[in-house]
């Protein structure tokens, strides 16, 4: 069994180790180790990606009590033997975020179980948010707010997140926010006096270095709310982004933040207001090349009955514009129409059709 140098050292970030076996299946090369700092995916958290003498790590797993590499690439077997010695670095940027996601998601959990009597049932890690699923169908923005406030003290409080093995039978001694899902030798991760609970993943060594938690989506799921967070690094980026974005618009509406929501809304109106006279004024347009196409055609048709042909060749009008004009034409005579439309980007737009006595 390999040894778990990321639950000795989780800021672990090189390591050697041996080369202890080596698997080929259809996803490719499965290399396991004496000991490893790449954490395998588990409990909510994604695995961890890497390098292993230079041969990209693409994922880590565990099974039946071993812990497997999936070698990224065309790696064959005897690219590495067993009992070769190599040299493993970890995706810093990579585990650290799901450190700081992780250790987020604890105290958002503890907070909305110890501070609102809310139960997490189901969470997930994702790249862009990490969601937390609880036993209610919906929770209004105050207590939203007052869930952010409450992780944020406990953040700036800095308390110790700390993980100690405890055999079953002692779990009794303490609070636990859930029931274990697992029996025999516990792994519990407590957040200073405030909160514990059983977990395999790993964590950020206090809450200080979470930095902040942000409430950014909420969704209704199976009669369960299911609440969007941008948690540590993540989080500043997320506002790093939203704030260019409020300066972008700064610019362009020459208001001030607190006036864009009303400038915004202003414009919008007057946007559709203009596409409404716009769309009124291209139907009446339509309508009169329609009938000049219609007048002239009749004034060459040579015999009564005849079917009208119809064309015309146009330059930039809106999307629908070949089918208004076709739709008002009248359907008691025959007639073919045949146009085209050119865009300004280059493609085009065509439309052929015929009247029902046609």
């Amino acid at each position: 069994m390999s040894k778990a140098i990321y639950y000795e050292d989780q800021y672990r970030r090189e390591f050697e180790a041996e080369v202890v076996a080596i698997e080929k299946d259809k996803k490719g090369l499965w290399v396991e180790l004496s000991r490893t700092a790449f954490y395998p995916e588990g409990g909510g958290q994604p695995a961890d990606h890497g390098y292993l003498n230079g041969l990209a790590v693409r994922h880590v797993r565990k099974h039946e009590g071993r812990i497997l590499h999936l070698l990224a690439g065309e790696v064959e077997v005897g690219d590495l033997k067993v009992g070769d010695e190599v040299r493993g670095s970890i995706d810093w940027s990579h585990r650290y975020d799901y450190m700081q996601q992780h250790t987020g998601q604890h105290l958002l959990s503890a907070v909305l179980y110890r501070d609102f009597g809310l139960n997490t049932v189901a969470i997930h890690q994702g790249e862009a948010t990490t969601t937390i699923e609880i036993d209610v169908e919906d929770l209004d923005a105050a207590d939203i707010r007052a869930v952010e406030e409450r992780t944020m003290e406990l953040i700036a409080a800095n308390l110790p997140v700390e993980h100690q093995w405890v055999q079953d039978e002692d779990l009794e001694n303490y609070d636990l926010r859930r029931e274990p899902k697992v029996s025999g030798e516990v792994r519990l991760v407590s957040v200073g006096d405030y909160d514990s609970v059983a977990c395999g993943g790993v964590h950020t060594a206090a809450t200080g270095e979470v930095r902040l938690v942000k409430h950014v989506q909420s969704e209704k799921i199976r009669g369960r709310l299911r609440l969007h967070w941008k948690i540590g690094d993540r989080a500043l980026e997320d506002y790093r982004r939203k704030h260019e974005i409020v300066i972008r618009l700064v610019d362009l509406f020459s208001a001030q933040p607190p006036e864009l929501l009303d400038r915004v809304e202003a414009s919008l109106e007057e946007l559709g207001q203009t596409r409404y006279q716009m769309n009124q004024l291209e139907s009446r347009l339509a309508e009169e090349l329609a009938a000049g196409l219609y007048r002239g055609a009749l004034t060459r048709r040579k015999s009564e009955g005849e079917v009208l042909v119809l064309t015309t060749e146009l330059s930039g009008e809106g999307r629908d514009f070949l089918k208004k004009m076709q739709s008002s034409l009248p359907e008691s005579e025959k007639w073919i129409f045949c146009g085209v439309n050119h865009q300004w980007n280059g493609s085009f737009q065509w439309l052929i059709a015929a009247s029902r006595e046609g």
